[in-house]
């Protein structure tokens, strides 16, 4: 879409925004609708999102299945048993010692019950008789677990009075299983939330200023009220609504923050004028868009990948210490302890602080970039 002078100006006249304003924002909502408009733009915005569908539907959607593994120890022919039997979304292992059920439970990983010898006679006698039963969330879906609870109590009822008759005793358990699946999440989490500010975002907003200095966008801003410096906060204005939309709508499919969520928040908000710092740099350095998707994204990829993998394995030296003092490392480790924990620890303050300081930089040097050639992002050179 081609800027057009007579489009500022005319939007710029209209509502009632000071001027500068009214000119910004004639430039981020006409950069708004190309990215709304453009197959190009969307795909690019989205592709932090269509990574993390891919996870979320094929590798914990098979993981989760709607069948739950279930370990039973029965001494008492109890038909507790049959019932759930019965039950299609249940698979039933059943076990002859509690030597076995407790195997099955640790290594399966899978829940399990144990119902003790003349277990359905001292429910219909009033007596309330132990029932132990261990919930394993490694496996199944909360919903399905839900579900087997309440089958449970059901059935306990239909052999006693209106009131459970026994005494059930419900076991979470706590596996590495799960705990690894936990933090593979926050992991992958991590990875889609950066993938956003400085793949998407960062070409995003770079692109749109390359793309303008192409269609020989200085021509047109010598016809029309607007300065170097009502693009470059315009475009940045159209980047920020792009990048928190599909922040947003990730976090919206992730069922929301954990751990820390306002210090994730915190950090994910210091991250956004990097982003734009780094993209206005790129735009004003680079003369074509052709340019900017080889020399950005190959920048992102390396400033990215050591950071992701140096929180996830024991790197050899001298690599571990590279890693640990490049920026990205401190904004990742920062997120992966926001993201697992509810307090603020030693090193997550400093990792706040060496990210805030890294903003301060780059902020600093698009602002000195800009001062020496504002023409740079607009027109080629």
């Amino acid at each position: 879409m081609t800027t057009s002078s007579t489009t500022i100006s005319g939007q710029a006249k209209s509502g009632r925004l000071p001027h500068h304003w009214r000119l910004i924002w004639a430039i981020a909502r006409k950069d708004l609708v190309e990215i709304g408009t453009s197959t190009h733009f969307i795909l690019l915005g989205l592709l932090p999102v269509i990574v993390f569908l891919m996870y979320r539907l094929m590798v914990i959607g098979i993981d989760n299945s709607s069948i739950l593994d279930i370990a039973v120890y029965d001494t008492g022919n109890s038909q507790l048993v049959t019932a759930m039997q019965e039950n299609p979304a249940l698979e039933l292992h059943i076990v002859t010692s509690e030597a076995a059920l407790q195997q099955q439970i640790n290594e399966g990983p899978m829940s399990g019950v144990h119902i003790p010898a003349n277990f359905d006679a001292a429910v219909a006698a009033g007596v309330k008789p132990d029932l132990k039963i261990w919930l394993n969330p490694a496996r199944g879906l909360s919903s399905e677990t839900a579900e087997w609870q309440h089958l449970i109590e059901t059935e306990i009822r239909q052999l006693g009075q209106q009131s459970l008759p026994a005494q059930i005793e419900w076991i979470d358990l706590k596996s590495d299983a799960l705990s690894n699946n936990m933090a593979l999440n926050s992991f992958l989490l991590i990875i889609t939330l950066t993938m956003i500010f400085f793949l998407s975002g960062t070409n995003l907003v770079a692109l749109l200023i390359t793309e303008e200095k192409e269609k020989q966008m200085g021509v047109v801003l010598i016809n029309s009220p607007a300065s170097p410096y009502h693009v470059v906060l315009g475009k940045m204005l159209a980047g920020s609504v792009s990048i928190l939309v599909v922040l947003g709508l990730v976090v919206l499919l992730n069922g929301g923050l954990t751990g820390n969520w306002p210090l994730a928040l915190l950090y994910m908000a210091i991250t956004l004028p990097v982003s734009l710092s780094i993209s206005i740099l790129t735009g004003s350095l680079a003369q074509s868009s052709k340019q900017c998707n080889s020399w950005l994204g190959l920048a992102m990829i390396l400033f990215l990948t050591p950071a992701w993998f140096s929180i996830m394995m024991e790197l050899p030296e001298p690599f571990g210490t590279i890693f640990s003092v490049m920026p990205t490392h401190f904004l990742v480790a920062g997120l992966d302890d926001a993201l697992n924990n509810s307090v603020i620890s030693a090193a997550n303050s400093l990792n706040l602080t060496a990210w805030l300081a890294f903003m301060v930089v780059m902020v600093g040097i698009t602002f000195w970039r800009l001062k020496q050639n504002p023409q740079s992002v607009v027109a080629p050179r």
